[in-house]
């Protein structure tokens, strides 16, 4: 795209199209200016730049499978349309500066891609990662110039992270790729690049999603080639809003929790000789119950009942979008939610008085029972909640949440079908 003539192709029908594609129709007029406004920040960042590209790398949700990955089991995600977008021009330096608005971000060399302890939990860590994982791949990276903006609200379980990893890995593969690697390949080598250089041990669900984009179910029982089933909702949700609440709490004291759920999988798991629970026949957990009982604190007993059924349930949304069933898959929403609640206990934060997470359940419980779904989003505890609301209902219940959580904790978000994506 060139500068001089970008702002009448803004309102180009072709790129008008794809914005629409991107962000649903009734979005494109607010999209429209909001990258007139990135770009204008890409120039005023970039000046002697004459030509570029726009790269776009959503968000995602967890629709079903809370906590199943970390056992190698299944989970069900989407895309959504809030997105990291990136104006961006290849450079000669071999150096890639990566601008944004929100962080200071300095500049990587691709004359030195090791690993930098320094760089742990940065920005600046993933690009170098994702760098060296791409050269691996090519035997060559170099650098580019861009300004990124997100609408990938951080902390709200969204994967503003990954969302991140993908859009670098896809500048890079349109820059100095030969055009090969598939979408999957981006996702690899974000997640090693998080796994290395930002120093976080995440699974791969994330960054598939993103890079695939729409429903995607994931299978990890092979987790060095798990399997990813791209479903089509059928435009079964024509008449529901898909909606969050970000009931606040903050996840710094909670690593702990986390780690627990992971423990107590493990130790039923290893009461079995297996590693995960994937690995353990659900009957001969059922069978031994009696003895587990007598060994074990229950709480790990009913967390890995949550993972047999939650493993299952995955397959029952997957037969529900593929049938258009939009009853059945709202039940089947709400059970996982209540599994969550009941069995995986994370939906409630033992060190704090004010439990903002349950408190939106029960709202959601009392507003939407017999026409809508609700669940716990995410690692629980504090946080997110997801919400499929008839459209009829939506501004009524958002006016509720945010009488209660504030201005702006209610968010509408959309299903999108497209992956990581490189404007025409």
């Amino acid at each position: 795209m060139n500068t001089k003539t970008f702002k009448q192709e803004l309102s180009s029908p072709s790129f008008q199209a794809e914005l629409e594609k991107l962000y649903g129709k009734n979005q494109v007029e607010t999209q429209t200016q909001r990258y007139s406004t990135i770009f204008q920040r890409f120039i005023d960042r970039f000046p002697t730049v004459s030509t570029f590209e726009i790269f776009s790398s959503s968000g995602r949700i967890e629709v079903g499978g809370n906590h199943t990955d970390h056992q190698l089991g299944r989970v069900l995600a989407m895309s959504v349309d809030l997105d990291t977008v990136a104006f961006a021009c290849k450079n000669d330096q071999n150096t890639i500066r990566f601008v944004s608005k929100d962080y200071q971000i300095e500049p990587i060399s691709c004359d030195d891609l090791s690993i930098q302890p320094k760089e742990y939990f940065t920005t600046m860590g993933l690009i170098r990662g994702l760098a060296h994982g791409f050269k691996e791949i090519h035997g060559n990276v170099g650098g580019f110039d861009a300004y990124v903006e997100s609408s990938v609200m951080s902390g709200s379980g969204l994967s503003s992270s990954a969302s991140v990893e993908v859009l670098i890995a896809k500048i890079l593969d349109s820059y100095y790729g030969s055009q090969l690697m598939s979408v999957s390949d981006y996702a690899i080598i974000a997640q090693k690049a998080e796994n290395n250089y930002f120093n976080k041990p995440c699974g791969l669900m994330d960054q598939m999603v993103i890079a695939h984009g729409g429903f995607c179910a994931i299978d990890f029982y092979d987790k060095s080639n798990p399997v990813v089933t791209k479903v089509n909702s059928h435009g079964m949700f024509d008449s529901m809003d898909i909606c969050l609440v970000q009931s606040g709490g903050s996840h710094a004291d909670l690593s702990n929790d986390y780690a627990e759920i992971f423990t107590d999988c493990k130790d039923i798991s290893h009461y079995f000789n297996q590693e995960v629970l994937s690995r353990v026949n659900e009957q001969q957990f059922n069978k031994d119950l009696k003895t587990l009982y007598t060994r074990f604190d229950t709480r790990a007993i009913l967390r890995a009942h949550h993972f047999f059924k939650e493993n299952h349930r995955v397959l029952y949304l997957m037969e529900d979008l593929k049938q258009g069933n939009l009853s059945s898959f709202l039940q089947h929403i709400i059970d996982s939610g209540l599994s969550s609640m009941n069995y995986l206990h994370n939906t409630w934060n033992k060190h704090s008085t004010k439990q903002g997470l349950a408190l939106a359940l029960m709202m959601a419980e009392d507003h939407l029972k017999g026409k809508g779904a609700y669940r716990v989003h995410g690692g629980g505890f504090a946080g997110t909640i997801l919400l499929f609301v008839p459209k009829q209902d939506t501004q009524s219940l958002k006016k509720s949440y945010e009488a209660v959580f504030g201005k702006g904790s209610f968010v509408q978000i959309r299903l999108r079908e497209v992956g990581v994506y490189q404007f025409s």
